[in-house]
């Protein structure tokens, strides 16, 4: 059975370092170190770690930070080994961390996350309820990831309003029937044998999004048919 729980030794931390290496394949001037860790759980910040039996195999941190003038947790990686994907892992990770920022007095966490990725896009946005409106060109510069190397490291910024979540999960037929602009994410692109396509499906998203939102439109929802096809699901932003 997976136990959550808080980082609380150096060997834990030091396991946050390997994961961050297996799941993301980054050099290592892209890891976040043990003392940084340390210094964000002794001041704040919530480091969760995930572990079958003795062994973790996934975690969860960040830290407090304003938006505006408004507490928020910025919540800075979340990584589950590819083992353990799609056991609900990362989603009692997400709760766990809810939780404890609730508890500090905090009802808005953020993050962001690859537009390309759609999987990940389905569980920020139809599964956990969260909502975006903004959109960062190369925020990060290059990166060593797998998932990005050669790539502008586009970013969405996820807005998760604690108590009140509003996205929600929409079938593709509900998604055209709506009022709303749909954005197509083309789930079947591979980088490894296509990179150009890669890069070409980022520029296009880049553009469609990036002009919705300067319309007046943020993402509250996602569509799929869990196979091919993905929609980004857009309505008119709420003040």
């Amino acid at each position: 059975m997976t136990r959550i729980a808080r980082a609380s030794t150096i060997a834990d931390y030091a396991d946050i370092e390997r994961l961050q290496k297996e799941v993301w394949q980054f050099d290592d001037r892209e890891i976040i170190p043990r003392n940084e860790l340390i210094t964000i759980a002794r001041n704040g910040g919530v480091v969760l770690g995930a572990w079958d039996g003795e062994t973790m195999i996934g975690f969860v941190f960040g830290f407090l930070g304003l938006d505006g003038k408004r507490l928020q947790h910025a919540s800075r990686m979340l990584a589950v080994l590819p083992d353990y994907r799609n056991s609900g892992i990362g989603r009692k990770l997400k709760d766990a961390q809810r939780r404890a920022v609730l508890k500090q007095g905090a009802t808005l966490m953020t993050w962001t996350f690859d537009p390309l990725q759609s999987r990940n896009a389905h569980f920020n946005i139809a599964v956990l309820g969260g909502t975006v409106r903004d959109y960062f060109v190369d925020l990060y510069g290059p990166s060593t990831s797998v998932f990005n190397r050669g790539l502008p490291t586009d970013r969405l910024l996820l807005r998760w309003e604690l108590k009140k979540p509003r996205g929600r999960r929409f079938s593709l037929e509900e998604a055209r029937a709506r009022k709303s602009v749909l954005v197509p994410v083309d789930v079947n692109v591979s980088r490894a044998a296509d990179p150009a396509g890669v890069l070409a499906e980022r520029l296009r998203l880049r553009r469609e999004i990036t002009a919705a939102f300067r319309a007046g439109w943020e993402i509250v929802g996602f569509a799929s048919d869990g196979k091919t096809e993905s929609r980004y699901v857009l309505g008119r932003k709420r003040r």
